[in-house]
């Protein structure tokens, strides 16, 4: 599901209520028929990939994985599974011990994503992640995210305000203006 529109219109906004950082200021969020008024971000069945990716760059990609199952405290055996999984379905198998610094814009990309995805959320958001990105990769990484997508089979709630990304990567697009969905 992407929401497109204009810079200031609302879109980041919204995701960060969603996600919980911000509190609505009217109506509810239920995500699977649960109402998440009064629970905290932390507990919400939601991960966000920021356009600046947030990567750690004091660790490596397994390290970066990793890092939200050890707050969890999973087993090292369980994460380590986990880490190797995920690394694999993102194509990136050969690349854990890598530090942050010595990948592409694309491969940054998907470890940020597999992150995200290895927390196993209901909801995946995603606030204008590919802005950062040169046009020839970020066309490549439409078509990487939507295979993603389907890999998973997560919900993704894309934002843009490129209406060409919004078409490709999403089966329903809402089209925002003033803080409103206008059409969806």
């Amino acid at each position: 599901f992407s929401i497109l529109g204009p810079s200031g219109c609302g879109k980041t906004t919204l995701l960060r209520m969603i996600a919980g950082f911000l509190k609505e200021s009217s109506g509810s969020i239920k995500i699977r028929k649960k109402d998440m008024k009064n629970i905290s971000p932390n507990k919400r069945p939601v991960n966000l990939v920021f356009q600046n990716l947030a990567l750690f760059p004091m660790m490596n990609v397994e390290e970066n994985i990793a890092f939200g199952l050890k707050r969890q405290k999973l087993s090292s055996d369980v994460i380590k599974q986990k880490v190797e999984d995920i690394l694999d379905k993102v194509h990136l198998k050969d690349q854990g011990k890598k530090e942050v610094s010595q990948l592409s814009g694309g491969q940054k990309q998907r470890i940020a994503i597999a992150r995200a995805l290895v927390l196993e959320p209901s909801i995946l958001l995603l606030d204008e992640p590919l802005g950062a990105l040169d046009l020839k990769l970020r066309e490549k990484m439409k078509i990487e995210l939507k295979s993603l997508q389907k890999e998973f089979g997560t919900t993704f709630i894309y934002i843009t305000h490129d209406q060409s990304e919004a078409l490709v990567m999403s089966d329903r697009v809402a089209v925002m203006n003033n803080g409103n969905f206008e059409q969806i």
